[in-house]
């Protein structure tokens, strides 16, 4: 199987533009801890994600020029944890949006591994299973760890 997961040290938010973003969220969109604050403060528009009405194991998106942001929506409040499942289901979608729309290189944090406190090896695993299939897409991940 090819290996589409890619690891790198760095910022999450110098990816290159043509790289969408991943992360994730409770179907709250509080995001008012960890990477997420950041995604709230670049991005905005909560009105406009939260009126796509995504719930557990979907994806709410937002376009930023030629690329798309994804909300992974893991769990239903902030104050809750993901399970692997609705995580694999929320990606999952996100893979049918970048199918549907031709994105094919994504940049994301370990996705649900800092608060959320999931296994970075399942969770890389996963990631694996969903998008290693069709080698045609690339998935880099950024190991940020704030000063």
């Amino acid at each position: 199987m090819a290996n589409c997961v890619r690891e790198i040290e760095g910022d999450l938010f110098s990816a290159p533009k043509d790289h969408s973003l991943a992360h994730c969220v409770a179907a709250d969109l509080k995001m008012g801890a960890g990477i997420a604050v950041k995604f709230k403060q670049l991005y905005g528009k909560v009105n406009e994600l939260q009126s796509q009405n995504v719930g557990v194991g979907g994806v709410a998106v937002l376009q930023d020029g030629q690329r798309y942001v994804y909300y992974l929506i893991t769990k239903k409040t902030y104050n809750l944890k993901p399970t692997y499942d609705d995580l694999t289901k929320s990606l999952q979608a996100m893979k049918d949006h970048m199918a549907a729309n031709g994105v094919g290189k994504l940049a994301m944090p370990r996705i649900g591994c800092g608060i959320d406190g999931l296994e970075w090896t399942k969770v890389k695993a996963i990631l694996e299973s969903v998008f290693g299939d069709s080698g045609s897409y690339e998935i880099v991940v950024y190991n940020f760890v704030p000063k």
